[in-house]
């Protein structure tokens, strides 16, 4: 087995222990800590919008033993659909369903659908290798994919937004458009990345 010809990544030995210098500052490493968590947050928050509300769309009422669900409805609507249209392909089906019957009602586009795998995967590393972004001057956090992760985020919740607004959840308002609602989770969120984005040493990005 030979070793590899470029063990720096390409770089110059010298500019390889600036780069981890760098990385190794204190600002530096809250920056990623702080990216970490904002996205881990995100996903989280995705994960509500996209499973448990897609679910929470088929319960029908409330017993002694908690929420009850249409589950011939959930079942043919959501699961099985996305299965015939070739949507579920790993073991996070019921996401993945939940993921298509929101593209099949105008939520999100399939392009977003798929990108939600790749959103997942990057959790994922920051989640489980979170030290090799701190010390890796060669692996980078991925800001393309969190603003991706938010925007779907956001397209997300003016669907549901819509949806309540049909039910007639909004009347005592008056004339609201989707635009004028905005659920407390994203104010928050946006609060934590207005914190982030006002952090000096994250500006350098």
């Amino acid at each position: 087995m030979t070793e590899s010809a470029e063990p720096f990544g390409g770089r110059s030995p010298e500019e390889y222990e600036q780069r981890l210098m760098a990385k190794l500052q204190p600002a530096a490493i809250r920056s990623t800590l702080s990216f970490a968590g904002l996205y881990q947050m995100t996903h989280e928050m995705l994960k509500h919008a996209i499973l448990e509300k897609v679910r929470n769309f088929y319960c029908i009422g409330f017993d002694q033993s908690g929420f009850t669900f249409d589950e011939r409805e959930y079942q043919g609507h959501v699961i099985d659909a996305a299965r015939t249209e070739g949507w579920i392909k790993n073991n996070n089906q019921k996401f993945d369903a939940s993921a298509a019957w929101l593209v099949r009602m105008d939520a999100i586009t399939a392009e977003q659908a798929k990108r939600l795998q790749d959103i997942y995967n990057h959790r994922h590393e920051l989640t489980h290798d979170l030290m090799s972004f701190i010390v890796d001057p060669d692996r980078d956090l991925d800001t393309q994919m969190f603003i991706d992760a938010v925007t779907i985020l956001h397209d997300v919740h003016r669907f549901w937004v819509s949806v309540e607004r049909d039910i007639g959840m909004f009347e005592h308002l008056g004339d609201v458009s989707l635009d004028d609602v905005t659920p407390a989770s994203l104010a928050l969120l946006q609060q934590c990345i207005n914190a982030y984005i006002e952090d000096p040493q994250n500006q350098k990005a």
